[in-house]
């Protein structure tokens, strides 16, 4: 009895640590700086203009069978820029086998990847694509077929009324849904070069639907994911990160207006505004509470059985 106790308690705290994602605090040396550059946004992996990248550790799924063999650990060069109106990202990671998909070609599973923001800024959602009462809005790139403008975990919280004015289905088929075609506002670059990928994501600062986030403002957090086709990787089969900080830079014209300095800055100088240490805490889903709340309840009914026995 006192052996099962045990082995219960390891599956226990084994779920406990996939059902909260970890449930862990992140920090980040520094922020994400989004450069501002006037006028028309980069479209050009070489272009001056983007500032150094900053490097976002992945490491592989471990929820979804099959899972990997080995923690397979990835990075995912980050770089931002906006213009006011809308912003770009930079995404360069390696990849050994270029995976596209083509029309009539053989199939394949494609490359491919995510960038996930949060629908609301007033709690991190759950990493895991949201839930319900907290959705993320998703940027879902493949290769071969482009962007796509995506929502997870609302779709089962709103009745079909609600669905139908948000330009969605009436009945949710998948917790991730495409966004109707007024919010695919996303423009697309990629470049396969030297065993990396190079891919441009383009949109609106602001939001164009209710469930496409903003990222309007000083600062935003996002999250990444990357598939390798030739790994067989798709769906849940991915690497991911953790939250990351992102902050804007502002024009001169909005941080002179908001400085309590007196001296002015040089034309067209921009000011990089860093964060030294930021923590992110990642919220967990109620039912995960309530599953880890039951095997809580089974393993005190077990060990005061063990106890009885004595």
């Amino acid at each position: 009895m006192r052996s099962a106790i045990i082995h219960l308690g390891i599956i226990v705290a084994a779920l406990l640590l996939a059902l909260t994602g970890v449930l862990v605090v992140t920090a980040q040396e520094a922020a994400v700086v989004v450069k501002f550059v006037s006028g028309t946004l980069p479209t050009d992996p070489a272009s001056s203009a983007w500032p150094k990248p900053v490097d976002v550790p992945l490491t592989s799924q471990t929820l979804v069978y099959p899972l990997p063999a080995a923690t397979d650990s990835r990075t995912v060069s980050v770089s931002a820029v906006h213009n006011g109106t809308h912003i770009a990202f930079l995404l360069v990671w390696s990849d050994a086998t270029e995976d596209v998909v083509t029309p009539g070609g053989l199939d394949v599973f494609p490359d491919a990847v995510a960038v996930q923001f949060p629908v609301s800024r007033a709690q991190l959602p759950y990493i895991c694509m949201g839930t319900v009462d907290n959705p993320v809005n998703i940027i879902y790139w493949k290769a071969g077929l482009g962007a796509e403008n995506l929502v997870a975990g609302a779709g089962y919280g709103l009745n079909p009324q609600q669905r139908e004015a948000l330009g969605l289905q009436a009945t949710p088929t998948s917790p991730v849904e495409l966004l109707p075609a007024s919010a695919q506002v996303v423009t697309d670059i990629a470049v396969y070069k030297d065993g990396k990928w190079y891919v441009i994501l383009i949109r609106p600062l602001g939001s164009v639907h209710p469930l496409m986030a903003s990222l309007a403002g000083k600062s935003f957090n996002a999250a990444f994911a990357t598939w390798d086709g030739s790994r067989g990787e798709r769906g849940g089969l991915k690497a991911t990160s953790g939250w990351v900080a992102f902050q804007l830079e502002m024009p001169v014209a909005v941080q002179t207006a908001t400085a309590t300095q007196t001296t002015t800055p040089a034309p067209g100088a921009t000011q990089a505004v860093t964060i030294t240490t930021t923590k992110l805490v990642e919220t967990t889903p109620t039912w995960a509470w309530v599953v880890i709340g039951v095997l809580i309840a089974v393993i005190a009914l077990l060990a005061g059985l063990a106890l009885r026995k004595k």
